[in-house]
């Protein structure tokens, strides 16, 4: 499956906050815990946190209970947040299960002084599998977690926090407890093999198959076990689980008078990327999943089937007159047609209903090369409030696939001298009163995309990075360099282009989704990201007493660093002090300028602060991986306006002609006609072209 992430500028599939809700009860904390903690409250600087789970390595769990049938216990600790340290306290404890069951967990948490808390946060997962494990903000207490079943025996595992959010979580030192139960279903015919498909009825026979969605529906009514599971049984196993039911999906595409040729996701229309297709679902019926899958449900459903030519993300840009609609989407994989409607379910990527009437855009991000993307367009029908949705009728789709110029990989933890793992961040932005500028340079280099196009049109620069707590973040600035082996970027000469957004939401790995329009030709560029507070850039949050930072995560395994014989190192800016127009540069939507000295050797420095301190966790791997920043580069390729603009300054002129004859007989950017080699062809071209580009 994709992954999913939020984008700015579009709307992309799924969604990244889990709201959790808890029973009536009273917070308190447990005076007689069946086991309390072992790690001595919040981070201490050199100190390896004992229960530190997937956040150290190697991993550190801190065993607990074992769970047998129907029993409990409870765990006792503390945790929260140092907003000064900038660290947090996470508990990660495991526990063993014996047998199938269905495990609750619990929490009561309260702050030093005993108010209850308002941002607990839980996980649980697979302990042997770190990316199993998923988790709920909880805005009340007691918190519980939603019931989950385990069907396999093992180790499992419970995770305690307070909100991550900067200001929004609980002090360290919080108390709280962690209860851990169990139970099986008191219906013996619930998980029979020999039982029907929940979703549908089955004359005689009491059960079903699936024992979660079984039990279920039997605790609303017992009969749907002890005497036969009928229609109205199956009626609630397909209702979502908003509405008591299991969400069970059984496909039916009914027959409709007029039905457009695409009105089954059996028939998709077959579409290509970059091309307006209209669409009518006037008379369209409905065929896809209404299981809670979705959070808005889809009435009238018309069907698109796209397949990616490339890795990259996948954008559907929707547009309908008279109605809001609904975009969900379905991975196929690379079988294609015909498509299985019974899996759609299976095949969920995720769905968008964030606007009204009007449209919607959507977006798979991490769309693969081959695979065979099903998209259903639809009216909004949440039947709440009938009526608002609009009224079906005619609109158009367009897809759009914007492919990866560059992917450093996304950023893991490097171990500190403990051989703790940290996820590590190069601060960037107005950060104190003795550094108002500090910019990270993060080398990449962008390669021809396939094909018969030699440039890209860069879309979206995707950093990754985090808010450190106490820091006041306004805007995200960006400046892109052109760069030179392992030069600095000089201000007065290697700009290319700059811009700055609203601080967007960050995506699962920190990503910032900075949306761009701008032509990159293969070759090599610096990219400096940093926060800002108000609107200035370059004063720290204009002049009032506090201060912006994008901590840019570096770690990233397949990222560029810099190396020279003295040693790897990246480029960060110090203090820039006033010195003219030579040596400054304005941000896009700016107007007060940022300034450099790079004449005095004060303008970016080498930064070699993490060698000695920090290490690759990988057993014999790169020390460069430590200092390199986690970033996406995403575009269309497509050929250059001005194809003899060798270096992307904009005019063809003496640089571009210098490129072109210290690449004579090679291949590369100076192959302007490409040929594949570059010769007098390519000289002939680049000389008509000679002065600004068009």
């Amino acid at each position: 499956m994709a992954r999913i992430s939020c984008m700015k500028g579009v709307t992309a599939l799924g969604a990244s906050l889990f709201v959790g809700t808890a029973a009536f009860a009273q917070c308190v904390i447990s005076g007689a815990p069946d086991f309390v903690q072992n790690d001595g409250g919040c981070p201490v600087a050199g100190v390896t946190d004992a229960n530190g789970g997937c956040n150290v390595t190697p991993v550190s769990f801190q065993a607990t209970g074992t769970l047998t049938g129907n029993n409990s216990f409870t765990i006792n600790g503390t945790c929260g947040q140092d907003p000064v340290a900038g660290s947090r306290d996470i508990d990660w404890y495991s526990f063993t299960v014996t047998a199938p069951c269905f495990v609750n967990i619990s929490a009561n948490m309260t702050d030093p002084a005993g108010i209850a808390s308002t941002s607990t946060i839980m996980f649980f997962g697979n302990a042997a599998d770190c990316n199993s494990i998923f988790g709920y903000l909880f805005t009340t207490c007691p918190a519980a977690f939603p019931e989950q079943y385990i069907a396999t025996p093992g180790t499992y595992a419970a995770i305690i926090t307070t909100d991550f959010a900067a200001g929004g979580g609980l002090v360290c030192n919080s108390p709280y407890t962690l209860t851990v139960s169990s139970r099986t279903s008191t219906f013996a015919q619930c998980g029979n093999p020999s039982s029907g498909t929940c979703g549908v009825a089955t004359p005689g026979i009491g059960g079903c198959q699936d024992i979660v969605c079984c039990d279920r529906v039997c605790t609303a009514n017992p009969l749907c076990c002890d005497i036969e599971w009928d229609a109205s049984c199956g009626t609630l196993a397909q209702a979502s689980p908003a509405n008591g039911g299991c969400g069970v999906f059984v496909y039916n595409c009914p027959p409709g008078a007029g039905a457009p040729a695409n009105n089954c996701a059996t028939a998709p229309e077959t579409v290509q990327l970059n091309v307006l297709t209209a669409f009518d679902n006037t008379s369209a019926t409905t065929d896809g999943p209404n299981n809670g899958q979705c959070g808005s449900e889809t009435a009238k459903d018309v069907w698109f089937a796209v397949q990616a030519n490339a890795d990259g993300n996948l954008t559907m840009f929707s547009t309908s007159p008279t109605q809001d609609v609904v975009l969900s989407a379905y991975d196929y994989g690379t079988a294609g047609a015909p498509f299985d409607a019974t899996q759609l379910a299976n095949n969920f990527v995720g769905c968008v209903d964030i606007n009204g009437i009007g449209g919607e855009n959507g977006t798979i991000v991490g769309a693969l090369a081959g695979h065979w993307y099903l998209w259903r367009i639809g009216i909004w029908g949440n039947p709440q409030t009938p009526g608002t949705e609009g009224v079906a009728g005619a609109g158009s789709v367009e897809f759009r696939l914007e492919q990866v110029a560059y992917f450093s990989g996304n950023h893991a933890p490097v171990c500190d001298a403990t051989g703790a793992g940290v996820n590590l961040g190069l601060s960037s932005g107005p950060i104190g009163a003795t550094q108002p500028q500090r910019w990270l340079s993060a080398p990449f280099t962008v390669s021809d995309p396939a094909g018969a196009p030699n440039s890209w049109r860069a879309t979206f620069f995707v950093p990754e990075g985090f808010q450190p707590a106490g820091t006041t973040n306004t805007n995200l600035n960006w400046i892109l360099w052109s760069r030179t082996g392992n030069n600095a970027p000089n201000y007065a000469t290697d700009q290319i282009a700059s811009g700055q957004i609203a601080y967007p939401a960050l995506g699962g790995n920190g990503e910032a989704y900075i949306p761009v329009d701008l032509t990159l030709n293969p070759g090599s560029y610096a990219l400096t990201v940093f926060a800002s507070a108000v609107g200035n850039p370059c004063r720290a949050s204009d002049g009032q007493a506090v201060f912006s930072n994008f901590a840019w995560f570096i770690g990233a395994p397949n990222g560029t660093f810099l190396q020279d014989a003295t040693g790897i190192f990246q480029w960060r800016s110090s203090v820039q002090p006033g010195s003219g127009p030579a040596d400054e540069v304005v941000v896009a939507g700016t107007t007060t300028p940022c300034e450099g000295n790079p004449a005095a050797g004060i303008g970016f420095l080498r930064y070699t602060g993490l060698t000695g301190v920090y290490s690759n966790c990988t057993a014999g791997g790169s020390l460069g991986v430590v200092y390199s920043p986690a970033l996406q580069v995403l575009g269309i390729p497509q050929a250059p306006a001005c194809p003899a603009d060798i270096n992307g300054d904009g005019s063809v002129n003496g640089g571009d002609l210098t490129t072109l004859l210290s690449s004579w007989g090679g291949t590369g950017a100076a192959d302007i006609n490409n040929d594949g080699v570059v010769n007098g062809g390519d000289l002939t071209i680049l000389l008509s072209s000679w002065g600004p580009c068009p």
